[in-house]
């Protein structure tokens, strides 16, 4: 049985599409049979998907593998979107199911990932300290700031990483992730702080942008 904090895929949501949402117009012409469509979602989504599923696996190879499988989803049940609202929407809330029934798998805890550091492109836009260094003891301790940030992150509970990573990694914005989760935006708000509250506590003897004022 599939574990899903979200029940349907599918959903058909009832905000307006915002005008010029090109993510939706590809897949407008993909469900009226223009292949190459996909191909330039596909172009646009794999890497940030990439990115997403790995603050939720921590292992570059399994989140490579996650993101085909979220877009697989997506090319297969391309017959069940509809474009009243954004398409990042409908794709994060097909990934975000995806993510959580991975970690929710039992052998996900059983099989000793190695805990990567993170996608460089995801790290350096969040986290400049992060950056590849040519130094090798000044590398060694970005991957140690990596895997502590990815170790606080798994620590979280499953809806605050989520909120978390959709707003802060993602840049969706607060009524976005409560599109996504299907919750209220001042929930997600609520989640987002409690986030930063725990992470803070984990993160302030190595990460300053974390540390209370």
């Amino acid at each position: 049985m599939e574990w899903a904090l979200y029940r349907n895929d599918g959903f058909l949501m009832t905000a307006e599409t915002s005008a010029g949402d090109q993510d939706a117009e590809l897949m407008l012409r993909f469900q009226a049979g223009e292949e190459g469509a996909f191909e330039a979602l596909f172009a646009r989504h794999s890497k940030p998907l990439v990115n997403f599923a790995w603050r939720f696996v921590h292992n570059r190879e399994r989140a490579e593998e996650l993101a085909q499988e979220i877009l697989l989803k997506v090319y297969e049940g391309s017959d069940r979107y509809r474009p009243t609202a954004k398409f990042t929407t409908w794709l994060y809330r097909i990934a975000t199911n995806s993510c959580l029934n991975e970690i929710r798998r039992p052998w996900f805890r059983i099989v000793q990932r190695p805990i990567d550091a993170a996608p460089p492109a995801a790290a350096e836009a969040a986290h400049p300290e992060l950056r590849q260094d040519p130094d090798p003891v000044r590398n060694l301790e970005r991957e140690a700031l990596a895997r502590a940030l990815a170790g606080a992150l798994g620590r979280l509970p499953a809806r605050q990483r989520t909120a978390f990573i959709l707003n802060k990694y993602q840049q969706l914005s607060y009524a976005e992730v409560g599109e996504v989760m299907q919750t209220s935006e001042k929930a997600v708000k609520s989640m987002i702080h409690r986030a930063r509250e725990a992470l803070a506590e984990s993160l302030a003897p190595v990460l300053p942008e974390y540390r209370r004022p």
